[in-house]
């Protein structure tokens, strides 16, 4: 939902009472603007002391220039001093000498509206931007104020070191060593306080580190010293932070403790894993759940994670109050733990956002989960300090496909798919889908992702682009290719497109016996299509691919496709420099009984060498082979060279793309039957 724009409100002083509406007229009814009045110096006065003015725009008379001094005085005394636009006429030079001493924002001719209107929208703007640069910075205000807050509440010894000494210290870390206040603490260097044994890491340089803003990755354990004299053992853990504004160190430290309580050992683990506001697992605590199930389950997918928060969470804790945000946290882990059940796997993410893990093996449960939550909190009425508030809440979700690299990954797929439910308008959950666009210049990764979720989910599609025969009616190959198709998409990429990329992630061959498999499975829907005859082109790296091949040879000895029915397709441009690597492709096969065709033969091809060193049974030209036919002797030339060679190793030629019925003669002409195309026939799903 779009934020409101902010009024910006206009003090147009002249003598014409007309003016303020020309100027409305001029920037627009939408422009958030609106207009004040008034002709003299005492309405002036008035108007400061019972409005609010964010801009002044006063026309000058040279003649009645102490009307002018009176604006521009009080627009200088405000809290916060008012821009000031002069309007003077083009030929009064000492309204312009006027406007010039004081110093208006802005000076333009009376006569010039257009640049009245660029000036005042640029006034507007900046009104706006400082009002909105004010307001992040009071919210950062508050934002630090509570996490302050937070920190001294906390039980955890927390510090901040800026070049090497302490600029804060929460309650428990001055407890733990033993100081009264921070004042007595202020200024020390973190050495004063911790030390390393001989084999342990050289402190001085762990502080120049940290000055160039470089934190240790490990927790380091070091000896640490109380103002009583007495020292003991403790786990320091840095991580970035900012305080008042600066950019330091966050040092947490721990006390190691030798006892062997369990009820010590228990409530140091909670503390250690559970958020102190919610009771919830904290997100440390959360993640590293997340990596122990990714680890334990063989098969990844369907895990599932769940981002949930509260829809317009800043209206409700302005409706609330600072005072009660931690009370309407609270409220929200509660309604959020009953519309998931009390044995999920939750915890607090972030201010405001939960996390749950979905111990879910399909797509179709998360959903559900996700689909519960959203309806239980939808309309839901809570209670937060005496202040009914109605709420609703949106679901972010991200389920791994079958391969998961990075379990931290999922989660922030999850976010992604949250933030995009909230601004959506909420009240509703949306799942993770990787974006694929032909226009999107895209790297390794996001390539990768893609493949893999329309592997994972079904988002490609099988088609069949018919091959026929001219002479020969009954005749019928189907060539088959898969599209690509997003959900919720009318978007469809080409092989062209993505089978470059899949090639070069080392992915084509995934992709080859994903298509093979979708055939199988079609042809078992329909037992009559197992007699046809079906081109199947393979890339290079599925020829290569010896787990692969054992898959694909595997499939036709199971006979859900007949071998017989079989032409493998290898792609000129592809093979012309592996022959041995085809040669072995086709001993494994020919045996089977299947058979072979060289696809996408180009006009600069030299197939004579493929032709004696493979043995093919068909050849499918490229489209730019018979494209313009009639006009281009050179283009005839070298296809009646390529037919005749295909003849004199009883090798039968495709012509693809064929669209006239013109181009049916030409080819008949040069002895080719078997044609393809929209216009022979169209290309259908299988």
């Amino acid at each position: 939902m779009a934020r409101q724009m902010t009024e910006v409100r206009i003090l147009v002083v002249t003598d014409d009472p007309s003016a303020p509406r020309e100027l409305l007229n001029m920037l627009g009814e939408n422009s958030g603007v609106r207009t004040l009045f008034a002709d003299t110096g005492n309405a002036v006065s008035r108007t400061f002391e019972t409005d609010q003015v964010d801009i002044l725009m006063v026309q000058i008379d040279a003649g009645d220039l102490g009307l002018f001094e009176t604006c521009s005085r009080l627009a200088r005394e405000q809290d916060e001093p008012v821009p000031l636009l002069a309007i003077i006429k083009a030929d009064d030079a000492k309204a312009a000498v006027a406007a010039a001493g004081v110093g208006v924002e802005g000076c333009v001719f009376a006569t010039n509206s257009r640049q009245i209107k660029r000036l005042t929208q640029f006034l507007v703007h900046s009104v706006r931007a400082r009002r909105d640069s004010q307001l992040a910075m009071r919210r950062l205000e508050e934002i630090e104020s509570r996490y302050t807050l937070l920190l001294d509440s906390s039980s955890e010894s927390i510090a901040y070191i800026h070049e090497g000494l302490h600029i804060y210290a929460n309650r428990a870390y001055l407890e733990l060593f033993g100081f009264e206040s921070f004042e007595d603490l202020e200024g020390l260097s973190m050495l004063d306080l911790l030390s390393a044994g001989s084999d342990g890491p050289d402190l001085k340089k762990v502080l120049k580190a940290l000055a160039r803003d470089e934190i240790p990755e490990e927790d380091m354990v070091l000896k640490a010293h109380r103002q009583d004299g007495t020292d003991f053992t403790a786990m320091v853990d840095f991580s970035p932070a900012r305080y008042g504004g600066e950019y330091c160190a966050q040092m947490l430290v721990r006390e190691q403790v030798t006892q062997t309580d369990p009820a010590l050992a228990e409530e140091l683990e909670k503390l250690k894993t559970r958020d102190m506001l919610t009771g919830l697992l904290n997100r440390h605590a959360f993640l590293e759940r997340l990596r122990s199930e990714t680890n334990a389950r063989e098969d990844k997918t369907g895990l599932s994670i769940l981002l949930v928060s509260l829809d317009k969470h800043d209206e409700l804790q302005a409706k609330l109050g600072l005072g009660a945000t931690d009370a309407l946290i609270r409220q929200s882990a509660d309604l959020f733990r009953e519309a998931c059940g009390e044995d999920c796997v939750m915890a607090r993410l972030s201010d405001h956002s939960f996390g749950i893990l979905g111990d879910t093996t399909t797509r179709e449960q998360a959903e559900a989960i996700a689909a519960r939550i959203v309806d239980f909190c939808s309309g839901k009425i809570i209670e937060v300090r005496d202040t009914s508030l109605t709420i609703s809440a949106s679901v972010g979700l991200a389920v791994a496909g079958s391969e998961l690299d990075d379990p931290d990954g999922l989660l922030s797929q999850a976010d992604s798919a949250l933030h995009e439910a909230l601004h959506a308008g909420g009240n509703a959950y949306v799942r993770y889908r990787p974006r694929v666009s032909v226009d999107a210049d895209e790297d390794n990764a996001a390539w990768a992702e893609r493949l893999r979720h329309a592997l994972d989910y079904d988002e490609f599609r099988l088609v069949t682009s018919p091959i026929t025969s001219m002479d020969d009616d009954n005749f019928l190959i189907n060539e088959v290719e898969t599209r690509l198709r997003a959900e919720d998409s009318d978007e469809v990429l080409m092989p062209g497109v993505y089978l470059p990329a899949a090639s070069h992630l080392g992915m084509a061959s995934k992709l080859d016996t994903d298509m093979v498999r979708r055939l199988a499975n079609a042809i078992a829907e329909k037992p009559a299509a197992s007699d046809q005859l079906w081109l199947i082109p393979l890339c290079l790296d599925t020829i290569c691919d010896e787990e692969a091949l054992h898959g694909l040879k595997t499939m036709l000895q199971s006979d859900k496709i007949k071998p017989s029915s079989v032409i493998w397709g290898v792609r000129e441009p592809e093979v012309r420099d592996k022959l041995r690597r085809v040669q072995s492709f086709i001993e494994i096969f020919k045996p089977m009984g299947t058979r072979f065709g060289l696809c996408d033969v180009g006009p600069e091809a030299d197939v004579e060498p493929l032709l004696n060193n493979l043995e093919m049974d068909f050849l499918r030209m490229a489209p730019e082979m018979i494209q313009n036919l009639s006009g281009n002797d050179d283009l005839r030339k070298k296809l009646s060279d390529l037919v005749q060679q295909a003849d004199q190793h009883q090798v039968r030629v495709i012509a693809p793309k064929v669209e006239h019925t013109g181009d049916l003669a030409t080819l008949w002409q040069f002895g080719i039957t078997l044609v393809q195309g929209d216009f022979v026939r169209e290309e259908a799903s299988v």
